[in-house]
C-alpha cells in the first residue's frame, strides 16, 4: 500500500515567524516649504505619527521583569505538527502555532501595552534640514526618523517630498528668478533707474535709454543658490513693461509737445 507517505510532514520546513529584531518601516511625507527657505535653505519642523519604542517594556515586547517565556503548546518552535488520517495513510503537516501565532513566546509573557511588538504609535516633531536650492519634487531623506524597529530593531528612514509654496513676488524656474517692472513711455525713451525686489532685498537697476517693451534685463548671480553647490547661483531676469498713457490722461499742452516730436521724427 501507499502508507509509507506518512513522512511527508517535514517538507514544509520551519514556518516560524521572525520574532527577533526587525527594521522599522520607512515613512513618506509631503511637506510645504516656504519659498525663501527653499531658495536659501533652513529648518522646518514637521509633525509625524510613527512607531516609537514602548515605554512599558522598553522595546523588548515582554512584560517588564519577566523575560520571554517559551510557548508551551509548540515548545518555542512557532509551529505545531498536525497529524491527519487520509486515504493514503497518515499525513503530517506543519502549521503556525495558534497559541503564539508563530512567535514561539508564551502569550501571557507579552507586554500588554504594545502586545509584544516592542513599539507603539506616537506623534513626534522632527526638524527637517532644508538644503539651499531645493525645489518641487525633490526628496529629502532623514535617516533613522522612520518607524522604530520592532523588538529593538533599527529604525526606518523618513522621506520628505518637497512642495514649495509659491511666492506672490517671484517666479522661479530651476535656479533663475523672473519678475516684471513697469516704466513710463518717457522713461523708456530717456532711460531711468528703477528699484527691483530680489530674493536678497531691493536692488537699483539702470534701464538704458531706448529700452523697448518686453526687454529682459539680467542681474547676474541674484537667482537661487544651486542645489549641492550653494556658492553658485542662478540669475534674476526683469521683463520691462512700458506704460503708455491712456487717452485723456495727458494735458492739451503735453499732447501738443508729443505731436511736435512725432512730426519732427516722421
Amino acid at each position: 500500500g501507499m502508507g509509507g507517505m506518512g513522512g511527508m510532514g517535514g517538507m514544509g520546513g520551519r514556518q516560524r515567524r521572525q520574532s527577533g529584531p526587525q527594521k522599522g518601516a520607512d515613512l513618506q511625507l509631503e511637506v510645504k516649504i516656504p519659498f525663501l527657505t527653499a531658495c536659501f535653505g533652513g529648518e522646518e519642523k514637521v509633525t509625524i505619527r510613527r512607531e516609537e519604542i514602548c515605554d512599558t517594556c522598553e522595546g523588548t515586547g515582554t512584560k517588564p521583569g519577566s523575560g520571554p517565556s517559551t510557548c508551551r503548546k509548540c515548545n518555542g518552535t512557532g509551529t505545531v505538527l498536525q497529524v491527519m488520517q487520509t486515504p493514503f495513510g497518515v499525513m503530517q503537516t506543519q502549521q503556525i502555532c495558534p497559541a503564539c501565532n508563530g512567535d514561539g513566546i508564551d502569550p501571557s509573557s507579552l507586554c500588554s501595552s504594545c502586545r509584544g511588538k516592542g513599539t507603539k504609535p506616537s506623534q513626534q516633531t522632527v526638524t527637517v534640514k532644508v538644503p539651499a536650492g531645493c525645489n518641487n519634487g525633490n526628496q529629502l531623506r532623514l535617516r533613522g526618523e522612520g518607524d522604530k524597529g520592532p523588538k529593538k530593531g533599527p529604525a526606518g528612514d523618513l522621506y520628505i517630498g518637497v512642495k514649495v509654496v509659491p511666492s506672490p513676488d517671484f517666479q522661479r524656474e530651476d535656479f533663475d528668478i523672473y519678475t516684471e517692472s513697469e516704466i513710463s513711455v518717457f522713461d523708456s525713451i530717456l532711460g531711468t533707474s528703477i528699484k527691483v525686489k530680489t530674493i536678497d532685498g531691493d536692488a537699483d537697476i539702470k534701464v538704458p535709454a531706448g529700452t523697448q517693451p518686453e526687454t529682459r534685463l539680467r542681474i547676474r548671480g541674484r537667482g537661487v543658490p544651486k542645489l549641492g553647490k550653494p556658492t553658485e547661483r542662478g540669475d534674476h531676469y526683469i521683463t520691462i513693461k512700458v506704460n503708455v498713457p491712456r487717452a485723456g490722461t495727458l494735458s492739451k499742452e503735453d499732447l501738443a509737445k508729443v505731436s511736435e516730436l512725432r512730426d519732427a521724427n516722421s
